[in-house]
């Protein structure tokens, strides 16, 4: 039955992933919720399945382990040269490991921090680089390296500032925020509360003519995990997942940030979402994020209609293994 499952969930992945491929930039706050790992997990699967092209992976979170962490997971999905950028640890929002440092230690000539850019600096670099209105760009983390990204100014990568430069090359923005699923209107989630000041500039200045998405706000209801006791106890989200529940029986955790990469990366799972119509979000005093129809600047907010297909489409990325270890 379970051979079955896998026959059937390839062929419905593979036809999923008929379109063109979608060129990510992803930025990740991972070492302090478990749902990084498992957003990077449905990144490279999509990736082996010929979706998606990663581009660059940016951290933002300031622990010297994340860097050497989000290495040693590129490498063992076979992707040992993907570029990596992090904020430095003087400007990160906040440093955590609660699951990182067993997993960097499996590869002791993993990447330092002072081994990469930072993170702006490579998303310039990154963007100047493609056609116009190529790239989606996802944020699973404050947007400490976002905000940074929008107000870069012009330098020897390109002439255009930051603003213009996200303006021309990126086609889609999925946003960190609505972590609490409180929109149209209530607290925001933690991504926007530990550093406020990017979160409200990455709503100033992302330019209106990309779409900007807010699809987490169901993480809290949608809880995987536990399908990792599916796989082998070599599988490095797995050992991700058992070092933050520390032995704990019950792996499953929200996955805010597993949605925010699935509706932003296979467009055609956005069927399964209902999604607001654009319209403006702004982040006002006491961490209240709010939605409005008009100024309409292109900010919309999605939450999960059909959690059957969606829990199915995830859980099998999760569980997917590198071609090179299958």
């Amino acid at each position: 039955m379970r051979m079955c499952y896998l026959v059937i969930g390839g062929l419905f992945a593979m036809a999923m992933g008929a379109g063109a491929m979608e060129k990510v930039i992803f930025d990740t706050d991972t070492g302090g919720d478990i749902d990084d790992a498992g957003a990077l997990a449905v990144l490279h699967a999509l990736a082996d399945r010929g979706e998606v092209e990663i581009l660059a992976v940016g951290i933002s979170n300031g622990h010297p382990n994340a860097v050497a962490y989000i290495h040693t997971i590129n490498a063992w999905y076979g992707r040992p040269e993907l570029p990596i950028g992090a904020v430095r640890e003087k400007d990160a929002p906040y440093s955590s490991d609660r699951y990182m440092a067993g997993v960097a230690a499996l590869d002791p000539e993993a990447m330092k921090p002072e081994d990469v850019p930072d993170a702006a600096v490579l998303f310039r670099r990154i963007l100047a680089a493609q056609p116009d209105s190529s790239v989606i760009l996802v944020t699973v983390g404050p947007a400490t390296n976002i905000a940074r990204l929008l107000e870069s100014k012009p330098d020897d990568i390109s002439p255009l500032n930051g603003h213009e430069l996200v303006r021309r090359k990126v086609k889609f923005y999925a946003a960190g925020g609505n972590g609490d699923g409180m929109l149209p209107g209530g607290r925001c989630g933690f991504n926007y509360r530990k550093d406020v000041v990017a979160a409200r500039k990455e709503l100033t200045l992302m330019p209106v003519e990309i779409p900007m998405v807010y699809a987490g706000g169901n993480g809290r209801e949608l809880r995987i995990g536990n399908c990792y006791r599916g796989v082998p106890a070599t599988h490095l989200i797995r050992r991700s997942y058992e070092a933050y529940f520390e032995g704990k029986d019950n792996m499953d955790r929200p996955t805010w940030d597993q949605l925010r990469v699935l509706y932003a990366c296979r467009p055609s799972s956005r069927a399964l979402f209902e999604t607001s119509s654009p319209g403006d979000i702004s982040l006002g005093e006491k961490f209240h994020l709010s939605w409005s129809k008009s100024p309409n600047r292109n900010k919309s907010y999605a939450y999960v209609r059909d959690f059957e297909s969606v829990r199915k489409q995830i859980t099998e990325l999760m569980m997917a293994s590198p071609k090179a270890v299958r």
